[in-house]
Order: structure tokens, then C-alpha cells, then sequence
């Protein structure tokens, strides 16, 4: 039978199968869907003193205790770090803004663009800090004014800060 039909009839049921065996890629078919998310992160309670609070990388971690260290600070600036890692981090920092959020990540990398994504469609801006090769500091500038302590803090490292921005996208 197939020797009957034309070129042109062969083509359309051929078009016809690949339709049906690959209906999940084309649209209105209601095909397999990615549905992995990370998950939100974990409520963190900020340090018992409240104080400047950091969160972020472990690496990054020994650095900023030693500048932390020579930070002259009172029972309520003084800087706490909770180091839980770098991703972990920037959820936590780019949840919200407020008391209740960290005031600055320690990064062992760039900050990402679904991380930069996510503070921004918080209305959280950021400065990044550079300590060193791999070491980045990224602090909420909201915090800056309403957290007592952060900026001095911030000033003490003698390190000027850009203000954030996504990696640059492909074009």
C-alpha cells in the first residue's frame, strides 16, 4: 500500500507518527514538565545577640572572624556568623529585609543570577565586597543605615564596594 501512495501522503503520516510519538514537545500537549525547585530555606533565628548577623560560606568564614576581631564593637554590634555555605546563604539573606533577615553573606564565589534574581524581586539592593581572591562580601544596603554597627562595620575593612549585579547574560 505505501508503494501507491505519493511522496507527499508517505510525508504527512510520517509527520503524523513523529507527532504523536513526540506529542511532549510541542505545546497544548500537556507533556512531562520540570517541576525541581530548591526548597525555601529554613527559618533561621538570628544570633541570641542580635549584633550584626552574617551568614555564608565556611571559607570565607575565617577571614571576616579576624577582621571582626579587630572591629571595635558593643554587645549590640558585634558580628555573629552563622556559616552554613554560600547558596544556603543567599536564601536566607535574600528572603527579606529586616530584623529578622542576616544583614550580609560571605561568599567563596559571585553571587548568581537567580540569586541576584531573587534579591532583587525583593526590593533588596546590594554592595559586593572583594576580601580577597574568592572571597566576597555581599551586604543588604538597607542594612547599612537600619542595622546599628553595619557600616562601621563595613568601613573598617578599608575596602571600597560596587554595587551588585547579576553575572552578565549570554547574548
Amino acid at each position: 500500500m505505501i508503494f501507491r501512495m505519493g511522496r507527499l501522503a508517505v510525508g504527512l503520516m510520517a509527520l503524523g507518527a513523529a507527532t504523536v510519538l513526540a506529542g511532549c514537545q510541542f505545546p497544548g500537549f500537556g507533556g512531562l514538565q520540570q517541576t525541581a525547585t530548591l526548597p525555601p530555606p529554613k527559618p533561621m533565628e538570628p544570633p541570641e545577640a542580635r549584633g550584626i548577623w552574617i551568614v555564608g560560606s565556611p571559607t570565607v568564614e575565617p577571614r571576616i572572624r579576624t577582621v571582626a576581631a579587630k572591629y571595635e564593637s558593643t554587645p549590640d554590634t558585634k558580628p555573629r556568623v552563622v556559616a552554613e555555605g554560600t547558596a544556603a546563604g543567599f536564601r536566607t539573606l535574600c528572603a527579606g529585609a529586616g530584623v529578622e533577615y542576616p544583614d550580609m553573606v560571605l561568599a567563596d564565589r559571585p553571587i548568581r543570577a537567580d540569586e541576584f534574581k531573587r534579591c532583587t524581586g525583593k526590593g533588596i539592593a546590594l554592595t559586593e565586597y572583594a576580601l580577597g581572591s574568592r572571597q566576597y562580601v555581599y551586604v543588604k544596603d538597607a542594612h547599612m543605615i537600619a542595622i546599628p554597627g553595619v557600616r562601621e562595620f563595613v568601613e573598617s575593612w578599608g575596602v571600597p564596594g560596587n554595587p551588585a549585579s547579576g553575572p552578565p547574560t549570554p547574548s
